[in-house]
């Protein structure tokens, strides 16, 4: 009895508005992983990519049968078309080959050679993968429109989303304020006189100056 009053008061806690936080934790730890298990999906789709990738390396042996790859080259190839196809990336392998490339035994000349075989081997199948054209049919398709190279939305999408035609500018240009020159009250015309290049000194040539005027002539009395 008390089993049943508890179930029914959670679920009227679940239906109503006031137990928002346990209805948002229903969803996102039990609806949400019904509808999208990530463990289980990540394991189906990398069971995929290894059989496309298995594919595309019989096609690529069958194509040249004359020529012999490594069996490091081979797992390279497999290990990159399947990378790629789950993360995509740039096409370059990791820093640093796996786990089991880490040991003694590699540490020779016959060993690093391998490396470089996984290596090259991991390159060829992501160029290989690019070419299938795989990878744009296992990503989420999204509303948000893509961004360019410099992180910024397109110019017509921007511009269709305010309403403005891209050749017009958004804001007109800011105008130059010029401020008004007041007339001057002691001059005649209200205009203001013309500024003197030298200005004067008081008593430069006034009567009582002590400097001489180096320009005058000095008269001599006659004997």
């Amino acid at each position: 009895m008390k089993m049943k009053l508890t179930l029914s008061i959670l679920g009227v806690c679940l239906l109503g508005q006031g137990c928002g936080p346990i209805a948002l934790a229903t969803r996102s730890l039990v609806i949400e992983p019904i509808h999208y298990c990530l463990t289980t999906h990540n394991i189906l789709e990398m069971h995929r990519n290894y059989k496309l990738a298995e594919e595309s390396w019989e096609t690529i042996t069958n194509a040249a049968p004359g020529h012999v790859y490594s069996s490091d080259y081979a797992d390279g190839f497999k290990e990159g078309f399947a990378d790629y196809l789950y993360a995509g990336g740039t096409g370059e392998p990791p820093p640093l080959p796996p786990r089991h490339y880490w040991r003694s035994k590699y540490e020779t000349p016959q060993g690093h050679q391998a490396i470089e075989d996984w290596f090259d081997g991991y390159r060829h199948g992501v160029a290989m993968a690019q070419q299938s054209g795989y990878r744009q049919w296992v990503t989420i398709p999204s509303s948000v429109p893509p961004r360019s190279a410099s992180g910024q939305i397109p110019s017509s999408v921007a511009s269709e989303s305010i309403g403005v035609q891209p050749s017009e500018p958004v804001l007109p240009p800011p105008r130059k304020i010029v401020p008004p020159q007041t007339p001057n009250k002691d001059h005649p015309g209200g205009e203001r006189p013309a500024a003197t290049s030298e200005p004067s000194v008081p008593g430069k040539d006034s009567p009582g100056n002590s400097r001489a005027d180096p320009r005058a002539r000095v008269v001599l009395p006659p004997d």
